[in-house]
């Protein structure tokens, strides 16, 4: 009998598939192919399409956290400062620029209200403004959390530019908000 895959490996090899082809190429298929099993055993492991979507996303938040707490660090700053020490993680590094990429396309696919996209871009852009406003300097907690949602919206506006008209134009926008020299 031949080697027998976990989930954790059948969920990375998800993963693998989102980045090489997007949340639209994500298929039992492409997912089994990857592993070289059949798309049988990836059902075994996620039954449904939206438990392989579930999984996956679940997977690239994790990897999204992680660069959101490189870019914008412990530390409670200004929402200024925070835009400032991050957008330069942000804008530089390939992974976030492929993390990035598959997070616009869930943002897009929830625009559209296509489930599970839908449900899992509201969860992940909560927790994010959860997460941020804890780094934000205010004094209460209302403030710091319409604080985050600027910092957010600048963020992924800047993102959104990025991906659409190139790493020029993001620099130029990020030079209009006083981010670059």
């Amino acid at each position: 009998m031949g080697h027998k895959h976990s989930r954790d490996e059948v969920i990375a090899a998800a993963v693998d598939v989102a980045l090489a082809d997007g949340l639209a190429g994500l298929t039992y298929r492409r997912v089994a192919d990857r592993l070289g099993i059949s798309d049988r055993m990836v059902v075994y492991y996620l039954p449904s399409k939206t438990d392989l979507v579930n999984a996956t996303v679940g997977e690239l938040s994790l990897r999204l956290q992680a660069l959101l707490a490189r870019a914008f660090g412990d530390s409670r700053k200004s929402p200024d400062e925070l835009l400032a020490d991050a957008w330069p993680v942000l804008a530089e590094t390939a992974e976030a620029d492929r993390v990035f990429g598959l997070f616009l396309e869930l943002v897009g696919l929830a625009a559209s209200r296509v489930e599970p996209f839908d449900s899992l871009a509201t969860s992940i852009m909560t927790a994010w403004a959860d997460w941020l406003a804890d780094r934000v300097k205010e004094s209460t907690p209302e403030a710091r959390r319409r604080q985050a949602l600027g910092v957010m919206a600048r963020v992924d506006g800047l993102l959104l530019v990025r991906h659409t008209l190139g790493a020029r134009a993001a620099d130029d926008a990020a030079r209009a908000l006083g981010l670059r020299r």
